[in-house]
């Protein structure tokens, strides 16, 4: 079992094996920061940050009969999670559970404490008063100036990936690869799409502008991504203009564009050589930014 999974279950555990779903959020979201460890990543979603994964996780742990299937987070199991994890990670349970509180009283905590998370909130207004909401602004990126982001999701999970976007406050995902399937979870093109859009981002996927798995054969040193990319830009690209001009009008359009494919460095990945080959034709006149 994934240690994360552990966590989760020592979580429920320690708080007397039932919490609400937003109870489990923020608690499991205070225990990753105060530990320092990302058993979980978290984006701000519309109850302040939130953990695909950890809903992810739960329908896992339903199916193989840990959790009930409920509304909420419930243990089905007596077996002791919490002496299955390590002791400072128990040590930190224990005293999240002794100066926790819950309900309404642990999401203003946590928004008080991490004002970054609280960006998208839908019930900030209820809970804070004007004044105080204007601190929380300051955490908040409004930043409207025009620029196409590049960005990769190697090493990242989706809850990561989407706290990227929305600190960088990107408004559209643009999907570069040709064939958007993965075997890492939540970024194949169906649930990344829904995943995006959960967040509020648009997403669009120009297939053409990716490299066919066809071309990618041999791949595996260096000399072969280079002669790959060659002729990525000296024939692909020039019989591609209609997914080009496609392209450009939604850049036009919205002001913070994140194009997207798999590598993290944008020197090894096929976006990097599309963004020079469109600055070359002036296309891309926007400034550009590798995340």
């Amino acid at each position: 079992m994934y240690y994360r999974r552990k966590i989760l279950l020592a979580l429920i555990e320690t708080f007397g094996g039932t919490l609400s779903n937003t109870d489990c959020e923020k608690l499991l979201f205070n225990f990753c920061k105060a530990t320092g460890e990302n058993h979980y990543d978290f984006f701000p979603h519309r109850f302040g940050p939130f953990s695909i994964v950890s809903y992810h996780d739960k329908q896992r742990l339903t199916e193989l009969g840990l959790l009930k299937s409920t509304q909420g987070f419930s243990l089905s199991t007596k077996h002791s999670y919490l002496k299955d994890i390590r002791p400072s990670d128990r040590k930190a349970l224990l005293e999240l559970k002794a100066s926790s509180v819950r309900g309404n009283k642990l999401v203003k905590k946590t928004y008080q404490e991490n004002p970054q998370f609280t960006s998208r909130s839908e019930i900030i207004e209820k809970m804070f008063s004007s004044e105080e909401i204007k601190y929380f602004k300051f955490a908040w990126n409004t930043d409207k100036t025009p620029i196409v982001f590049t960005i990769g999701y190697e090493g990242e999970t989706v809850d990561s990936f989407l706290y990227k976007l929305i600190c960088n406050n990107v408004t559209v995902v643009i999907d570069v690869r040709n064939n958007p399937q993965s075997r890492k979870f939540g970024f194949s093109k169906r649930s990344f799409k829904g995943y995006v859009e959960k967040a509020g981002i648009r997403y669009f996927h120009i297939p053409e502008l990716g490299i066919p798995p066809a071309m990618r054969k041999g791949l595996g040193r260096k000399t072969s991504h280079k002669s790959l990319f060659e002729k990525y830009e000296n024939e692909l690209l020039p019989e591609q203009n209609d997914a080009q001009d496609y392209l450009s009008k939604l850049i036009g359009k919205y002001s913070r564009v994140a194009l997207v494919c798999f590598e993290a460095d944008h020197n090894c990945c096929h976006r990097g050589i599309l963004v020079r080959y469109l600055k070359k034709k002036r296309v891309l006149t926007k400034p550009v930014l590798h995340l």
